[in-house]
């Protein structure tokens, strides 16, 4: 007769852990479709002339780190490995996810993406991104002589029209 202790951590934390995966398809459709294993946390903030995008990415090196931007979104995506495992280690628990992320965020407003900067330390990305310049008021001279000419034959062109 095999004894066998119960106990009801263990059980409620693979409960735990099916939900995580569960509601991570849930929330992140895109993530079962892609094969993606994980999304990284990202903030955005707004510095007055440009805006600061941050993006937590424990364990990623820059190598393997992927960043595009568009006047109206930044999209970072990349892969973090599993360090190789010696012949005698046995994984037991691991929280941490490994393989491809993805991750695209709309900009509240639009920036100029050819002169963002990118800076990657500590396993932290952080993006400045200058927002557009907004169009000053242009002023135009307008030529009044042009304008009185084209109104003048306007007019000489009306009465012949309705007499015809």
């Amino acid at each position: 007769m095999i004894i066998r202790y119960w106990n009801p951590l263990e059980e409620t934390d693979a409960i735990r852990h099916q939900l995580d995966r569960i509601f991570d398809g849930i929330i992140n459709p895109e993530a079962m479709l892609t094969g993606q294993s994980w999304t990284p946390a990202i903030e955005v903030w707004d510095e007055g002339n440009h805006l600061v995008f941050k993006a937590i990415l424990p364990g990623v090196k820059s190598d393997d780190l992927e960043i595009h931007a568009t006047r109206e979104s930044v999209t970072i995506s990349g892969q973090r490995h599993l360090d190789p495992l010696t012949e005698n280690t046995q994984p037991i628990y691991s929280d941490i996810h490994y393989g491809s992320f993805h991750r695209a965020t709309k900009l509240p407003v639009a920036i100029q993406n050819t002169e963002v900067t990118a800076s990657f330390e500590q396993g932290i990305l952080t993006l400045t991104l200058p927002k557009v310049e907004p169009e000053q008021n242009k002023v135009v001279k307008v030529s009044l002589a042009a304008a009185s000419d084209s109104s003048q034959n306007a007019l000489e062109a009306s009465p012949e029209t309705t007499s015809a």
